[in-house]
Order: structure tokens, then sequence, then C-alpha cells
């Protein structure tokens, strides 16, 4: 926790141990090449853009985070501490300070090794181990060594991989021989076959084969025992494959996922026409692997398969194909892609959208991208919906505006907020009239259509765009309309300050005086009970100055001293002040806080 230049008092804080965590057959097939349908991604954040915060554009300095002096001493100190407890704690918050930049923590190497060695207490120990590993100290690799061997799992899986890292040959040594010793416990065995895999070990590719082909090992076992295999071996793989493909009929799951695993690398003919077979694997777990390096190898041999992989029910499927179909634009291809847009997992929408978006900055076919996403912009799904305007908009199609308009009436606020947000983008003045209008009938329509979902779109965004757009356009009859979303209204934060952004530019250089008097009430509206909205605040603020409301100079000053710039809202102050009376915004340090709330922290 970081906190501004105030004692706190002193708690415990709990970190976690750092441990390989065993995964199921599934994650060690896909983890390694499929990303999440639910993984975040920029798409989401462009579906709530908004021009206002970029004019003026406000960057405040980053806080930088200190430790108070004498806190690591204090650390190193404890780490001797005759209390076991407080030792391990110590070595924890190491390990946590060095991942927050704390500087001198080789200070603290010879104590944590002599813990490591000597403490009779396992946890004392594995957290001294862990600090080791973290703190990179090479010079303790003997030591750890020694420890990974004789204090279980927990403790091997903390250090093995980083000795392995710093390729220290006693470790690379132990994991050779253990890979083919049968009488070792299994999960040391995949960190000596990871361990080696990550070090591409070629001396130990024949028993991490025979491992991976052994029908009578646990299924865990061979899997990773491929997966390090298809990262060690580049080739030559091939026969051992088809082999295990068609040692049996039918082959076994786990035989048909070692023959993919082992190819990962390969790009032998041979290995190309392998992997078109195993890419018609009917398990999806199976064909994704097969595909991903088609589609480093031969993009277009994927293409023939495209339909009926799409017809899978797997969107990580989906995915290849649409990326090797990006990767071999064609008219037909291109369709297929558009039609994509509809899938159901919103990510992959995206993911679809971008590889138009990218096609089409290539004249030879912008126009065919164009003729797609005017064919969508008319589908009744509104997934469809959603990222044909986005396209179009993005390419700036003028053509689109007739559309857009019609859309602001949508029943989905996905559809309706993005045509608002593309009417913006566009600058269509033949769209302004309009869009007032249903401005004024949504809002109308307003606890009907506000959902209050976080994170999702709703009226408030809606609104809040064609607000800018009237802004922009310095749209004259929107003054009425705008006016209205004024006064406090909590639920509604966007639209208000869109609107009061907007009247800034409607007003600009005019300053009349009920607007005036308006705006400087949001700005001082700080009441205990129920203050203004600060993003209201801010566009208050912003507002004044591009209205050149001299008289306000006095408020704008009160809200802009030294502690006040470093907010948004002081900040705004300032950018008005600057408009008014030609006087800099003052140079902006970076602000001190220190860290505090640690378990031990020095009492001055």
């Amino acid at each position: 926790m970081v906190v501004s230049n105030r004692r706190m008092t002193k708690r415990q804080s709990v970190l976690g141990v750092a441990a390989w965590r065993w995964i199921g057959m599934l994650n060690l097939v896909i983890v390694p090449f499929l990303a999440s349908p639910a993984t975040a991604d920029p798409a989401a954040e462009l579906r709530f853009d908004y021009v206002m915060f970029q004019d003026p554009r406000i960057e405040l300095p980053k806080p930088i985070a200190r430790f108070r002096d004498g806190t690591l001493e204090l650390w190193i100190a404890t780490l001797q501490s005759s209390e076991s407890d407080l030792r391990q704690q110590a070595q924890r918050m190491l390990v946590w300070a060095h991942h927050r930049g704390m500087e001198g923590l080789e200070g603290a190497i010879e104590s944590l090794e002599q813990n490591l060695v000597q403490h009779d207490r396992r946890i004392v120990r594995l957290t001294a181990a862990q600090a080791l590993v973290t703190l990179e100290a090479h010079q303790a690799a003997s030591a750890l060594f020694q420890r990974a061997q004789s204090d279980g799992l927990d403790m091997a899986q903390v250090v093995e991989p980083a000795l392995g890292r710093w390729e220290y040959p006693p470790m690379i040594e132990t994991w050779r021989t253990r890979v083919a010793d049968d009488r070792v416990d299994r999960r040391r065995r995949i960190l000596a076959i990871r361990g080696l895999a990550s070090l591409g070990d070629q001396a130990a590719a024949d028993d991490v084969r025979q491992v991976s082909a052994d029908a009578h090992q646990p299924v865990d076992l061979r899997l990773a025992a491929a997966v390090a295999l298809g990262q060690i071996r580049h080739s030559g793989l091939e026969e051992a494959a088809n082999n295990l493909l068609t040692r049996r009929s039918p082959a076994p799951l786990v035989d048909r996922l070692v023959a993919a695993h082992w190819l990962r690398r390969h790009e032998s003919d041979k290995a190309k026409d392998l992997l078109l077979q195993i890419a018609d694997d009917d398990q999806s777990a199976v064909a994704a692997i097969a595909l991903e390096r088609l589609l480093e190898l031969d993009p277009p041999s994927i293409i023939p398969m495209a339909d009926a992989l799409l017809d899978r029910g797997d969107v990580n499927i989906r995915r290849l194909v649409a990326r090797a179909l990006a990767a071999c634009p064609a008219p037909e291809n291109l369709e297929r892609l558009g039609q994509l847009m509809g899938d159901p997992i919103p990510s992959l929408r995206d993911d679809v959208r971008r590889f138009l978006e990218q096609l089409a900055q290539s004249p030879e076919w912008r126009e065919q991208v164009l003729r797609i996403g005017r064919q969508l912009i008319d589908d009744p799904r509104w997934e469809v919906l959603e990222q044909s305007v986005i396209l179009l908009t993005g390419m700036e199609d003028d053509q689109a505006v007739q559309r857009l308009i019609e859309l602001l009436s949508h029943d989905r606020p996905e559809v309706y907020v993005i045509a608002a947000r593309g009417l913006r983008r566009l600058g269509a003045d033949r769209a302004l009239a309009p869009a007032l209008e249903i401005a004024r009938q949504r809002y109308g329509r307003r606890q009907e259509l506000l959902r209050f979902v976080r994170g999702q779109p709703d009226l408030d965004d809606q609104l809040a765009h064609l607000f800018e757009f009237f802004g922009l356009q310095r749209y004259q009859p929107a003054d009425e309309l705008l006016r209205t979303f004024i006064p406090m209204d909590l639920t509604i934060s966007r639209s208000r300050s869109a609107a009061i952004w907007a009247l800034g530019y409607l007003h600009e250089d005019q300053a009349p005086s009920d607007l005036v008097e308006a705006f400087v009430d949001r700005l001082s509206d700080l009441d205990i009970n129920n203050p203004e909205d600060p993003v209201v605040r801010r566009f208050s603020a912003i507002s004044l100055g591009r209205m050149r409301a001299i008289e306000t100079l006095p408020v704008l000053e009160s809200f802009s001293e030294p502690d006040g710039i470093y907010t948004s809202v002081g900040y705004a102050c300032a950018w008005s002040i600057q408009r008014l009376t030609d006087r800099p915004i003052p140079a902006l340090a970076s602000p001190v806080h220190y860290y505090s709330e640690l378990f031990l922290e020095p009492l001055d």
C-alpha cells in the first residue's frame, strides 16, 4: 500500500510462497499457446473513448514510491531475530520490496544464506530460498542446490528453475539423471524435464523422447516430456510421430497430443503433412497444436479446412482459422472473416475486426473491406452491428452516416452507444439535427435506458458521445438541451461532463453570465455530504477558461494552489488560468509517497 507522507501503524503483510502449481492435462496442452477468450484487450477501451479527455489532455506526474530511511537495515537485522516468525516475514518482505525497486538488498544475502543453511524451521529456509532466488544470488547456488535435494518438493520448485536459469552444472546433471529414473517422484521428473527444455538441452533429448513415448508412464509426465522434446528437437521426429499415430487404431488421445507436441518446431514437408492430418483431429486440444504450427509454416494450407474448422464449438480453433484467413487475403476469405464479426465470443469479434482494419490499410483490399462493412451494417445481429460500425467509422466511411443515425435508436446499448461515437468521429453536419432530436427523445426514456452496470455502456455513454459531437461541430441548436445537464445529477456524470465541455465550445470566447455562474457553482460544489463529481468539476473549470471568463480568475486560482494542481481539477484550473492570462502552468515534480503499513518500520 502506498500512502502520502504520513506515519501508519505497523501490521503484518502476508505474501504467498512462490511455487510452481501443477496443472491438469488440458492446461498442459492448451496454456502454452491459446489465450483465454475472457482476456481484456485494447478494444474494450476503444468503445468508451471520449474526445473531451484529450482536449485538453491532462497528464499528472506519477508519484514516486519510496521506503523510509532505515527500513532495509531494520529488516536485515530481523533476519537474525530469535523469533523465527519474524525472520521468515522479513524474508518475504525483501521479495516484496525487490519488486518495488528497493535498492541495497544485496546486503541481506549473507544473512539469507545463513538462514537457508542453518535454521531448523523449514518455512524459514523456504522463504530464505525464495528471497535468494528473487535477488539472483548466484553466490548461494551451492547452498540452494543442496537444500533443493533435501528439503522437499516445495523447496525444489522454488530453487531448481532458478539454478537452471543460472546454468548451474550440478543442477543440469541431476536433471539429466532424474529424467530416466523411474524411481524418482513423478513431480520431480516433470520439474527436471521442464528445466532441461528451458535450456534446450540436446543431451537429454533421447531420454525425454523415451518418457514421452512410453504408454506405461503417467499422462502428465508424458505430456510434459512431449512439450519439452518439441522445444529441444526441431527436426528428425517425423517418423516417430507417425509411428505413434498409427501404432494403435484409433490412436489414444495422449498419443495424438504427444505426436503434435513433438512436431511443434518441425518444418519439413513430412512434418507439414502430419500436422495437416493432426489438424483434422476431432479433439480441439490436439488440432489446435497443429494449427498453431501450420499458421507459422504455411497459412494457406489451413484454408481448405476453414469451413469445417469454423463449425466447431471451440473458440480457440476459430481464432486460429481467423488468423489464417487474415494471412491469406482473398475476396472469399475476407467474406469468411466478416461473418466471424458475429461470433459469440467478444474478444474474437474484436480480433476479426482488427484483422479487417489492418487489411484495409492496403489499397488492394480497402474497397473489399468497405463493401463487407457496408453489407454487415444492415445485419440483424447486434454483435455484427457493433463491429461493423467500429470498422466503417475507423475507415471514415461517410456513406455510413444515415445508418448510424438509425442505429442511435437501437435496442442494444452496445449498438446505440457505438453509433453515437461513430457519428462523433465522422463529424457529418447532416447528422446534427437528427442526432439532436434523437438525444432529446432518448433522454425522455432515461429511467428505462440507464443500466447502472459498471463497465457496461448505457444512455449516459451515448449522450456523452453525442454531446461531444455537438461541441466539436459548434452546433448552436444543441445549447438548450446541453444546459439542462448542468445541475447536479451523479447518475449521469459522463453526459453532464460532455455537455459542460461542449457548452464551452459553443460559447468559446463569449462567457455568457448565466453559464459562468453555473460552471462556477459546479466547480465550487464540495458539499461534505454530497460533493459534485470531480470529472464534472474538471470540465467546468476548462469551459470557464475556454469561454474566457476572466472574472472567475480568483475561483480558478483558489483551486489550483500547489496541492490542488496535482489533481485533475486543479490542473484544469491551471490550464484555464494560462488561457486567461498567458501565465504558464507550473512545472510539476513527481510527488513522493512512502510505503507504509509494513510489518516493521523505523520509529523515526
